[in-house]
């Protein structure tokens, strides 16, 4: 085994959490060198949904236009459904916007400049390999395997083989775990922490001119609940992935899930899948190319720590959370964007830095939690709170099932009325995993509220108990908080606010130009006000939460790390808020 060379990070992994890794690496000139075991990018679409908080790190990362180019368009990007079925006697039973689509676009364009997409992983990752081989032309290895990592006094060894044959050994000064938690967090001694080996599911993904044969082409996301498959979980999903924009009909591609029931064998050879999906659609006769199918098996997990020493977990090796609601993907591609500013410190000065650094897995560690509970949630509803509306349930005979459907579509039945209500309720209670902004934008972080501004409620975001408000988001610039979206304009130059954060920096916010004790190299001050920005439309003015001789200290991944009044402060004290903020005292 040879030796090769030292880098500042090493990133093992090359999914979407690995090379979004590289990619905020590269723009901040950190050295560094990802290893990903797979010969290529992913051949199975696994992950959809691109929420706006990782939107605008694709903004950040320079891809947010291409990724919109190649997404679901917007007819399509926002809606759901369910059915008994798409075949002969199929009926809808609900439908509804989501993912602010329809009704909700107004609302959602107010929480980012960024908005809501649709574009499957396998087509997600050419673009973010892409973009991390432009910035790293060298850096990024495929079709190589890390055998071992072994942490040493001041470095982490890393033994790799390339292409099953040559092995080599690295040396780094940190490692990002984005391997999707098939081994090395069990082999660093991490205990997970949650539920496991809930359901075992299979996907499936085929082409087949589906888009003509179903009663409305604008449901990304078509859920079936069949009476005599026993329920929704039992009987399985289909979303479209494209490509867009659509060339063939023939060549459309789409994704079938399912939960493995009795009826099956554990294990589907191709026969079995296509028939299965045959069977769950209603249409005996579908024409179906399959490309790929893969059996897995639902988790709601998370890692005791995300931090052993030099090695940090980002990703699905801190996490392994249900599907729905679109949260995994998202949070992985968040974690590196909390933890890779605080790095780019620490690769300057480990020792000084390294409270900064465990920040990273205080803060995120909640959020993983959280995340994996609401997900699972999620699932649990469609046959705790759909079914349950439809009266149906895997617990009753066939006829039962089938009885209780048929009151739902049987206006002149007694129970019609009250089945109607209950399904009108159940989509209240689903909002949860269709419209969530409080989730998907609002989530914050309380231990960055250093002053304990947030109190129980953290400006309506969270209830008194501590859960999330899932249903609304509360632009808010307590500490902890992700900096509010708003629109400025200066030189004939309209920008985001989010757009003026520098990538190495914290930044200040503030109306009127700051006191001369107001000064330090580690902050860059943008004025929104008189000789600065213009606030388009007075947002700013209204959720900055300071008075004009006031300011917003925002860090370098988004987040609010402190506000209040400018005029009080010295020159000493000033150097100590920020060294506060940057966990140097």
């Amino acid at each position: 085994m040879s030796s090769s060379d030292s880098y500042s990070v090493v990133v093992v992994g090359g999914g979407p959490v690995g090379l979004s890794s590289s990619i905020l690496l590269s723009l901040r000139g950190i050295p560094h060198i990802l290893f990903e075991r797979h010969s290529g990018t992913a051949i199975h679409p696994k992950a959809c949904g691109i929420n706006q908080r990782t939107m605008e790190i694709f903004r950040i990362m320079g891809i947010e236009d291409e990724v919109y180019r190649h997404a679901a368009p917007p007819e399509v990007s926002g809606r759901t459904a369910w059915y008994t079925s798409l075949g002969e006697g199929g009926k809808e039973i609900a439908s509804r916007d989501a993912w602010g689509g329809g009704k909700y676009t107004e609302e959602y364009a107010t929480f980012s400049p960024s908005r809501y997409c649709i574009l499957p992983q396998i087509r997600l990752e050419p673009i973010l390999r892409r973009r991390a081989e432009k910035l790293n032309p060298n850096g990024i290895k495929y079709n190589t395997e890390v055998q071992d990592i072994r942490e040493e006094k001041d470095c982490v060894k890393v033994k790799v083989v390339f292409a099953g044959q040559k092995q080599e050994q690295y040396t780094s000064r940190f490692l990002l775990n984005a391997d999707g938690g098939r081994s090395f967090t069990d082999r660093l001694g991490i205990k997970w922490l949650g539920e496991s080996n809930l359901f075992n599911m299979v996907t499936a993904h085929f082409c087949s001119p589906l888009r003509s044969l179903h009663p409305d082409p604008r449901n990304f996301l078509t859920w079936f609940s069949n009476p005599e498959m026993g329920g929704s979980t039992r009987t399985g999903y289909l979303y479209q992935i494209g490509p867009w924009p659509v060339a063939s009909p023939e060549k459309d591609e789409w994704v079938f899930g399912c939960g493995i029931i009795e009826l099956y064998p554990e294990r589907f050879d191709e026969a079995t899948m296509i028939a299965r999906l045959r069977e769950t659609l209603g249409i005996p006769d579908l024409p179906i190319e399959m490309l790929s199918f893969s059996h897995w098996t639902v988790n709601c997990l998370y890692a005791e720590r995300w931090r052993v020493g030099r090695v940090f977990l980002v990703g699905d090796s801190a996490h392994k959370i249900p599907p729905h609601g679109a949260l995994g993907m998202n949070s992985g591609i968040q974690d590196a964007h909390n933890l890779i500013w605080k790095l780019e410190l620490a690769v300057k000065d480990d020792a000084s830095y390294d409270k900064l650094l465990d920040t990273y897995g205080i803060e995120r560690l909640d959020v993983g939690r959280r995340v994996g509970l609401t997900s699972l949630h999620n699932l649990r509803s469609h046959s705790d709170v759909i079914d349950k509306a439809l009266g149906i349930s895997a617990d009753q005979s066939t006829e039962q099932n089938k009885r209780a459907v048929a009151e739902y579509f049987d206006a002149g039945h007694p129970s019609f009325a009250a089945k109607r209500a209950a399904m009108d309720q159940a989509q209240k209670i689903m909002d949860t995993e269709f419209k969530a902004p409080g989730n998907e934008v609002g989530w914050f972080y309380p231990s960055a509220d250093i002053n304990g501004e947030g109190g129980e409620t953290h400006g309506g975001q969270q209830f008194p108990d501590g859960t999330l408000c899932s249903k609304f988001y509360f632009p808010s610039t307590i500490p902890g908080h992700h900096l509010p979206h708003a629109w400025l304009t200066k030189d004939g130059r309209i920008a985001a606010i989010r757009d003026l954060i520098p990538l190495s920096k914290l930044v200040l916010f503030v109306q009127q130009d700051v006191p001369e004790a107001v000064h330090d190299s580690r902050v860059h001050v943008e004025v929104i006000g008189d000789g600065g920005w213009k606030d388009i439309d007075s947002t700013w003015q209204k959720v900055c939460a300071v008075a004009l001789s006031g300011g917003v200290l925002v860090r370098p991944d988004g987040i609010v790390a402190w506000r209040g009044e400018l005029s009080i402060f010295s020159f000493t004290d000033w150097n100590e808020l920020i060294d506060k903020v940057l966990c140097l005292t």
